[in-house]
């Protein structure tokens, strides 16, 4: 039996086990890849201290993601428990309800941040999901619009800067450092998030929004919550992104992990009462678990997959196949199979194969471009974690067929633009800057 032939049984058998894992044996996303990395990795017949040093080794892999996810989620709950999150909806209300569309952009972009901080899309919808929705019904947009709208502003959370996983993980398979794609992200994001925000809302808006009933539908903040308090935090934050990125031979590389914690540590001075912050950690193991184990496994899973030649696989398949053959391949992996595994996950196990046979384009380009098509599998079925999890939170009962037709253009938009992306990736070289 030939090298290819064998590594195309472990590629079947490992997704079988993944399979067999998620559907009888009902386990999480995080333990079925695991599954299928231990399958991998028995069947490729490595000894068990081999086998045990490469998935113990490969789940470090992505350490210094989880660290990012971590820290910026303290600095999300500790911002929430301070009320300063709600205080932002406020302000954002009381100056902008007598110009409904543009609060309507705006409501977007506040879903989008606390995923462009932290990484998950999920940190924007548990943030601001519930009382986004509330404004948007008082708007007058149907319900399964507004569990659309939410959905696709998690979407973009996970793709928009700083903090792009996918882009991450991607950049890390092919050991490039993740430097130089803060302004290609932040250009596609904005008009991907104007023109979903509008598409979704803009025909069933028709005046100024009720300036009391909205600020009265949204919870109340503690009254010596000033706006210095209130952005201070999130300033500071940035302000020391780009201090790092502007003089980085004069100011140390102190890390993103670090940056969160020192804006958690301002929101927790200037909160002005005592936050529990050993229950906000614990809030924040329990929400970041899931996004984390799974970074976890699929670290083993890349490593088990390049011990066992599956991943040499894949790229040669990659490289050997016509182009516009990968163009379609990367297109329906991304989309459609990216269902069953999520965005960070898709963009390891197929993420990094694909930019490895697309290395004679801009790979900084190439890479954003398939982070956009991995981040497009967060609401297509069956897991559709952000588009099920919007509906709950929108209190939307409409079947998940309906929520998939409204959503289905803002959608395809995204999943268009990101394979446009990764066709044109070299044109698109001058959106590239020092960053």
């Amino acid at each position: 039996m030939n090298a290819t032939t064998t590594a195309c049984l472990l590629v079947a058998a490992m997704v079988t086990a993944f399979g067999v894992a998620m559907r009888l044996g009902r386990l999480s996303d995080a333990l079925a890849i695991l599954v299928a990395a231990v399958t991998g990795i028995v069947l490729a017949g490595f000894g068990p201290l081999e086998s045990v040093r490469h998935l113990v080794d490969g789940s470090f892999t992505f350490l210094p993601i989880v660290l990012i996810i971590f820290a910026a989620q303290i600095f999300i709950n500790i911002e929430k428990a301070s009320g300063a999150l709600d205080a932002t909806v406020r302000d954002l209300v009381a100056r902008f309800h007598a110009r409904p569309r543009l609060l309507l952009v705006l409501l977007m972009f506040l879903v989008i941040l606390p995923g462009a901080l932290t990484g998950p899309g999920a940190a924007g919808q548990f943030a601001f999901g519930s009382v986004v929705s509330s404004l948007l019904l008082l708007m007058g947009i149907p319900r399964v619009k507004v569990a659309s709208f939410i959905a696709i502003g998690g979407t973009i959370g996970i793709f928009a800067p700083p903090v792009n996983i996918p882009a991450m993980i991607i950049a890390a398979g092919i050991n490039m450092p993740y430097i130089g794609f803060f302004w290609p992200l932040l250009i596609v994001t904005v008009p991907l998030a104007v023109y979903a925000a509008l598409h979704l809302g803009w025909r069933h808006i028709h005046g100024p929004l009720d300036r009391d009933a909205a600020l009265a539908a949204l919870p109340a903040v503690p009254a010596h919550m000033t706006a210095l308090r209130v952005y201070l935090p999130l300033t500071i934050v940035v302000v020391l992104m780009l201090l790092v990125r502007t003089f980085p031979h004069v100011i140390p590389p102190i890390g993103i992990p670090l940056m969160f914690m020192v804006g958690g540590a301002v929101a927790f001075v200037s909160a002005g009462f005592r936050i529990d912050l050993l229950r906000v950690a614990r809030e924040t193991f329990r929400e970041t678990l899931e996004v984390n184990a799974i970074l976890i496994a699929v670290g083993s899973l890349v490593q088990v997959m390049a011990a066992n030649g599956v991943r040499g696989l894949f790229v040669i398949s990659s490289i050997s196949v016509p182009v516009y053959v990968l163009y379609a391949a990367i297109f329906v992996v991304c989309v459609c199979l990216g269902g069953v595994l999520g965005p960070f996950a898709v963009a390891s196990v197929f993420g990094i194969p694909f930019m490895l046979a697309l290395l004679g384009r801009d790979p900084i380009m190439a890479t954003v471009a398939l982070s956009l098509l991995a981040c497009v599998s967060s609401v297509t079925p069956p897991t559709a974690i952000l588009g099920k999890s919007a509906m709950i939170l929108a209190d939307c009962h409409d079947s998940y067929g309906s929520f998939l037709r409204v959503s289905a253009v803002p959608t395809m938009t995204i999943a268009i633009a990101g394979i446009l992306g990764v066709i044109y990736a070299n044109a698109l070289g001058v959106l590239r800057f020092s960053w």
